[in-house]
């Protein structure tokens, strides 16, 4: 399977990610912070350019496949929560590198999107 919002495509990583998506190890509650250090560390060791903007499409992909999760309804309530409450570090990683007024204006669309969904879902 792969997963689009990513750059990079292993069959390592994606094992995870969909752990991550569709909940399937939704017993370990440390997969979540697993995969997101996984992800960092396999894009500083990978061939990708490092500039902001590869690290945003890596930050914001981890934000949809963890909000892609939350609005899944059929995933547990407790994974779907266990994603929302860590959906704010690729969160934080954008704001870290958001240092134009677009890429602000962007970070400010998904805070709102995160807002406008969290709601709709009741996580």
């Amino acid at each position: 399977m792969n997963f689009t919002y990513f750059d990079i495509q292993t069959t390592a990583i994606n094992s995870i990610r969909q752990k991550v998506r569709y909940a399937e190890d939704e017993d370990n509650p440390q997969l979540l912070p697993f995969w997101l250090m996984a992800e960092q560390t396999l894009f500083t060791g990978s061939d990708i350019n490092a500039d902001d903007d590869a690290r945003w499409q890596l930050y914001q992909g981890q934000f949809r496949l963890l909000l892609d999760a939350i609005c899944d309804n059929l995933i547990s309530e407790h994974w779907r929560q266990l994603c929302l409450d860590n959906i704010y570090r690729p969160l934080t990683d954008l704001n870290r590198i958001s240092h134009c007024e677009a890429s602000k204006k962007r970070l400010r669309h998904l805070w709102l999107e995160l807002n406008i969904t969290s709601q709709y879902f009741h996580c």
